[in-house]
């Protein structure tokens, strides 16, 4: 996939491109932003957007590798640490393709300058993989933050496409969990409030009223 969106700024313009390859089988998916202006602002210094404004052009290009498996391997040993760890919170999650991101920006003539992160969080949007799609799967997207590793869950209501919002543009894994697996009950409403625990408050309550007629009961003799 290769897409540019042009954005105005001031007297200058600003190309963003989106550049994703796979080196699986299956194609890469898509990627795009949620607001292009906010990564224009978020992504550039005050300095370098008044130079912008003033008529010059500037660009910046991320780049998303898709892979099937993390091959270095401390790299591979860090994120399972991380996946384990929020095992203990999630239950169970399931890998499902490893994304290298990372970025570059330039301004007019001067050099390009490699873009690692944005002074604010904007929102990054990909296509699931058609063979990761399932009814009422969720996913999530665990990235690598200068080796603090950070579990962005989805934000978005549709299925079919992963909604998070980041400032770091590095590597991660997508991951997936069904029903069955997760250890936080929810359903398409929020939380859910179980059975039992229904149950368990009504106990308590009759024993608050029997305590309350009881006594007033004690009184009246």
């Amino acid at each position: 996939m290769h897409e540019v969106t042009h954005i105005s700024y001031g007297d200058g313009r600003v190309d963003v491109e989106l550049d994703s390859s796979s080196q699986t089988q299956v194609s890469a998916p898509n990627f795009r932003f949620g607001d292009y202006k906010a990564v224009v602002s978020s992504c550039f210094t005050q300095r370098e957007l008044d130079k912008i404004s003033e008529g010059n052009n500037a660009g910046i290009t991320f780049y998303f590798a898709v892979t099937d498996e993390i091959e270095e391997s401390i790299l591979n040993e860090q994120f399972q640490n991380a996946i384990e760890k929020n095992e203990e919170v999630y239950g169970n999650l399931n890998e499902g393709i490893y994304i290298d991101v990372s970025a570059m920006k330039v301004i007019a003539n001067e050099e390009e300058t490699a873009l690692l992160s944005c002074l604010e969080d904007v929102e990054l949007q990909m296509d699931i993989p058609m063979f990761l799609v399932k009814e009422d799967r969720t996913y999530f997207f665990l990235m690598d933050e200068m080796g603090d590793y950070e579990l962005l869950e989805d934000a978005s209501p549709d299925a079919d496409v992963l909604t998070v919002k980041t400032h770091t543009f590095t590597s991660g894994v997508l991951l997936y969990q069904d029903p069955s697996e997760s250890l936080i009950q929810k359903d398409n409403k929020g939380f859910r409030i179980e059975v039992r625990h229904l149950l368990f408050l009504g106990i308590i309550v009759l024993i608050i009223l029997w305590l309350f007629i009881d006594h007033h009961h004690k009184k009246s003799f």
